[in-house]
């Protein structure tokens, strides 16, 4: 025994320390190694690429959501789909990112944040060369829902990454503040890229920029990303069931909705369909809350203002996911835009939605969050009425310009709002729930809301086309959906309000919050 800074050492201790006294800038040195294994401690160069790399990531979640939109009409052209049939191209990709990203958090712990984030990159990246050289729906479809799997592997580990970066409340919201810029600027660059692109490319071209962009950030990330050891135990038989009960349940009902949608309620095909995935929902639900961890703890949507706030958010994935897919059937099968052109008329609706995302906060602690909240469902729901009544005779400039703007900024507005609301008194060991949550909520409406309007518009197609021109009959289903997704806004308003009245009559109080959100893809 020998005597250390402290006291008596042991020779099991002294040997212990030892491993702490190899020299700081050594190469291979214990130290560091652990660091890197936990991702702790880094090099400011190393944080520095650390969070470009991550960023980029971002503006790829983003970007891959939108670039899509504008090249939907030169897809249903070259496979010969129907809007019912088309829309699955969109819902695939959705309906796997909403049934995958609860999961994907808790595997993150499991097998490593950096790891499950390059092996998101990489399964995207094989995904959209697939779909490039697709030659039938039923391939492109499904390397659709290959790539939505691949960015539900990619977003939780991505934000868990960003946020490490930033020890202090400084620090993260100016990593929050890059998000949101990344998320605004990717989806504008989706817009006009999807456009210019399917244009000079045909349709092929953007999933041969989405794999491309997606290998040279698994480069980036290989590099600029410092590996993290894993935190959590491995996934045990109740996990593996948990979650494909949910998945097998949500793929049952957006296919029943689809089925009964378009064939009617009634019929066989679309009650056991629908029967099946609300059984197997059930089981989920059932099995889950024995868990000590759950997936989704219901209690959750009692605290706070989570359970209105999802509703809300619902509605607001529908009108994203619906609302942007029907803009590019009326701007190129209705006005004859070619999709150049279309993508360029969408650029003020996108610096509308940044620059009420923007706004909503200030306007949120000028007025209250509630009132800035209802302003922007307001303005939502009126630019999707206004649209619904478009005549689809003039230019977009004449009869879509002004209510395109109104969507836009009430988009921005209602997200932020939404976000905030669903997040709010929240205890701070869920607060990662409540995000993941509030994102599935989006991603569902979308599913759901797509199912329901491509067949209500077929209908009022199909009703219209024996009195008018097909271009017509076309927008009559255009006009359908519109009117459709501004009363879909206005009553979950109303609900939401409704929520908020039997929560204050049973004596909760109301949660108050700053309106300034977390931006998520």
């Amino acid at each position: 025994m020998r005597r250390g800074p402290a006291g008596p050492v042991t020779r099991g201790e002294g040997r212990a320390m030892s491993r702490y006294a190899w020299p700081a800038g050594r190469p291979g040195s214990p130290c560091r190694r652990e660091e890197r294994e936990q991702g702790g401690h880094e090099r400011p160069g190393t944080t520095r690429s650390s969070l470009v790399a991550l960023i980029a990531v971002q503006f790829l979640v983003v970007f891959s959501a939108s670039v899509i939109n504008i090249a939907v009409p030169s897809i249903g052209e070259s496979m010969g789909l129907s809007s019912v049939g088309l829309s699955w191209v969109i819902s695939a990709y959705v309906l796997a990112v909403a049934a995958l990203l609860l999961l994907a958090g808790r595997v993150s712990d499991i097998v490593g944040r950096r790891r499950l984030l390059l092996a998101g990159l990489a399964l995207f990246a094989g995904a959209s060369v697939m779909a490039a050289f697709a030659g039938d729906a039923g391939t492109l479809i499904t390397a659709r829902a290959v790539q939505g799997v691949g960015i539900a592997l990619v977003e939780p580990p991505m934000l868990s990454l960003l946020i490490s970066l930033a020890p202090t409340r400084t620090q993260r919201s100016r990593i929050l503040g890059l998000l949101g810029a990344a998320a605004a600027f990717g989806g504008g660059a989706g817009v006009v890229l999807g456009g210019l692109l399917t244009q000079a490319m045909g349709w092929q071209g953007i999933f041969h920029a989405t794999a491309l962009l997606s290998l040279l950030l698994v480069l980036a990330c290989v590099r600029g990303v410092p590996a993290d050891a894993p935190v959590g135990r491995g996934l045990c038989r109740r996990d593996v069931e948990c979650a494909v009960l949910l998945v097998a349940g949500l793929v049952a009902l957006s296919y029943g909705v689809t089925e009964a949608a378009g064939s009617g309620w009634t019929r066989p095909p679309a009650l056991v369909l629908l029967g099946a995935g609300a059984a197997l929902l059930a089981v989920f639900l059932a099995l889950d809350r024995r868990r000590n961890r759950p997936l989704v703890p219901l209690r959750i949507f009692t605290t706070g203002s989570v359970g209105a706030a999802d509703l809300g958010m619902i509605a607001l994935g529908t009108v994203a996911t619906g609302g942007l897919f029907f803009l590019a059937l009326y701007q190129q099968r209705v006005l004859g835009y070619e999709p150049g052109v279309s993508a360029l008329w969408q650029v003020p609706m996108s610096a509308a939605a940044v620059t009420g995302s923007t706004m909503a906060p200030r306007l949120a602690r000028r007025t209250s969050p509630r009132t800035t909240l209802r302003a922007g469902q307001a303005t939502l729901a009126a630019g999707l009425l206004w649209l619904g009544r478009a005549p689809g005779e003039g230019s977009f400039a004449q009869e879509a310009l002004a209510p395109s703007l109104l969507i836009g900024a009430g988009l921005g507005i209602t997200f932020v709002q939404l976000t905030q609301a669903a997040t709010a008194g929240v205890p701070a060991h869920e607060s990662g729930l409540a995000s993941g949550l509030v994102r599935t909520a989006r991603m569902m409406g979308g599913v759901f809301g797509m199912a329901v309007l491509t067949s209500l518009a077929a209908t009022r197609t199909i009703a219209a086309g024996s009195a008018t021109s097909e271009v017509q009959a076309l927008h009559a289903g255009n006009q359908a959906a519109f009117t459709a997704l501004g009363l879909i806004i206005a009553v979950s308003a109303v609900l939401m309000a409704a929520a908020r009245r039997s929560s204050a009559s049973a004596g909760k109080p109301p949660v108050e919050y700053d309106g300034a959100a977390t931006p998520t893809a």
